[in-house]
């Protein structure tokens, strides 16, 4: 059925975000358009960094971007390594284009799924 959309403007490029009481920190690197680069984000909840995250459809967190305004995406894919997950969770990512990408991320806790978004800005 169709409807009518409103666009919603990004929320400043920031290096953290939280969700469900965890806290999500993206690495400060900067990122450049069309270069390899490792997204790395750390979780923590209460100050502490969560080990605990479980494998979701095959590993510890899923990642997808999209580019603002034009909605280009890209899905980068991080890796299972040992048996818990975290507090660690590295990505390779090549994000095509300069300009701001909100991040989605999904990662899993004592069986409740959780979905953080964050605002990155590409050189």
């Amino acid at each position: 059925m169709p409807g009518a959309a409103t666009a919603t403007p990004l929320p400043p490029a920031a290096p953290t975000t939280q969700v469900d009481g965890y806290t999500l920190t993206l690495s400060d690197d900067q990122v450049r358009a069309g270069v390899a680069h490792p997204l790395t984000v750390t979780v923590s909840k209460d100050g502490q960094p969560v080990t605990d995250l479980q494998p979701y459809l095959d590993t510890y967190a899923h990642l997808i971007a999209f580019h603002d305004p034009d909605l280009a995406q890209l899905h980068p894919h991080g890796a299972v390594n040992g048996d818990h997950g975290g507090p660690t969770l590295s990505f390779d990512a090549t994000l095509p284009k300069a300009g701001n990408w909100r991040l989605f991320l999904q990662f899993q806790t004592a069986g409740v799924l959780h979905t953080a978004a964050v605002a990155l800005s590409v050189e």
